[in-house]
This record gives C-alpha cells, structure tokens and sequence, in this order.
C-alpha cells in the first residue's frame, strides 16, 4: 500500500469517525451548501460537506472567527490576560458583540470606538487612534525632560513604554502613551447611570489600536453603563479628549449565556 494511499484512508478514518459539534456541523454545512447551490451538483455538495466538516475538525479557531465574520477581538492581539476566551470566541461567532461609532477629536487626532462585546461581569470595547489620514497615529513618545532609564526601543522602534526616575521617588514610573490629569491614571473608566464607578479590574496596552476590558470580581454589572474618556495627552500630542458613551449590553445576557 503506497504512503499516499495510507494517509488518504487514515484521513477518511478520521472524518467518518469524528464527533463534530452540531451547531459548528449545521452552520458549516448551510453556509457551503447555500454558496454552491446554483453551481454544484448534489455530488459535488457532498464532497463538499464532507471537505467543511474536516476543516472544522482540524482548524476549529479559524471555523469560529469565520462564523463570527470580522470581529476585532479574534485578533490575537485583542486577547488580554486570556479575556477573550473560548467561550467568549464562542458568543463572538454568534455575532453577539455591538458596532459602535463614537468618535472623539481634538487636535487633528481622533480616538474611535467601534466595536462592543459585553457579558453579565465584562466588558470589552475596541478603540483606535488616528491621524487626518485616518491611519493609526505613530507609537512614539516625547522623552524629553526626563531621567529615561529605559527607552523602550528595539533596533530603534518603539515595542514598548518607555520608564524614567522621577526626582525624590525610589524604583521608576512607566510613561503612559495614553494619558490622563485624573489622580488615579485611568483615562478610561465604567460609570453607573448615577454616575458612580464601577468597580473593576481594568486592562489595556496603551497603544495606538487595542481592547479595554473591564473585569468585575464576579459581580453582576449594573442595568445601565457608560464609558468615560478622559485624555490629555496622545503620545507626544497635548489635547483633551474626553467624553461619556452609553454601552449597549442588549446582547449581554446571550452572550453571557453562550460564554458559560
């Protein structure tokens, strides 16, 4: 038996013999079903089903970010301290994440945010940073002033924020690319529709494009959340960005449902 022969039938084995969940099955199959269906013969659909169906089994995460269309947060740089996991991939290829278009400028520079994803204790919300060009603003820095100890470049790019001494302090701050006047440091954060903060655990990169997450202890989040957005400096650019956006959560419930 040539090898050719051999991997064809162990490959046939494995198709004819794997579980394949029924929704990933059901989708899979209409979605080829319904794209060749004034073209192929019905011989032709089944080999067809039968190719999606080994798709699906050998590459599952690109069968939920082709279900899920063109989600940011499947992006591998959207997963932050594992919070876009599988269950959330799994809401996502639902479609159960919001569009925004909330939009903040000032000095030629715009912060956008565009996409939502909410469950009942987390929040993740896509945002961008870009010029008059509409492309994503430079990752750079203005140093200039202060004791550097680490700049933050590798073969003279910029990979990461650069850390300086601040005068009667032990140990270094981190030079914030995204910063804010407020005491706390937080340019974003989650209000109540009193207006209170909510309490939770926050995670960024500080970079021009990203994910803010937001992450309770475990608490149920309230009825009505906004986004507060409160800039003074992009970069190396002074301005003021600031602002507050209503977050839709009316998937949270589906979605907090298809998470767990």
């Amino acid at each position: 038996m040539s090898i050719p022969k051999n991997i064809k039938e162990a490959l046939k084995d494995q198709i004819e013999n794997a579980e394949v969940p029924q929704e990933v099955d059901r989708r899979v199959r209409q979605s080829f079903l319904e794209f060749h269906k004034k073209k192929e013969s019905k011989p032709m659909k089944k080999r067809l089903v039968a190719f999606s169906i080994a798709a699906a089994i050998l590459i599952p995460t690109s069968v939920f970010a082709s279900l899920g269309g063109t989600s940011y947060f499947f992006k591998e740089s959207a997963n932050i301290n594992g919070l876009v996991n599988e269950g959330t991939k799994r809401a996502l290829s639902e479609g159960l994440s919001v569009p925004m278009n909330e939009k903040i400028t000032d000095h030629g520079l715009t912060v956008q945010f565009s996409e939502v994803y909410v469950e009942d204790s987390k929040v993740l919300v896509h945002y961008k940073i870009t010029g008059e060009d509409g492309k994503l603003v430079p990752y750079e820095f203005d140093t200039r002033g202060l004791n550097v100890l680490y700049d933050g470049k590798k073969n003279g790019k910029q990979v990461e924020n650069p850390t300086y001494q601040e005068n009667g302090l032990d140990g270094f701050s981190v030079l914030s690319f995204i910063g804010t006047g407020k005491k706390d440091r937080l340019p974003f954060t989650l209000t109540d529709a009193a207006g209170n903060v909510i309490n939770t655990g926050i995670a960024e990169k500080d970079q021009p494009e990203g994910v803010l997450a937001f992450v309770t202890s475990g608490a149920k989040l309230p009825e009505s959340i906004r986004l507060n957005v409160n800039i003074d400096r992009i970069g190396a650019t002074k301005g003021s960005w600031k602002a507050q956006f209503t977050i839709d959560q009316s998937k949270a419930k589906q979605a907090s449902e298809k998470a767990h």
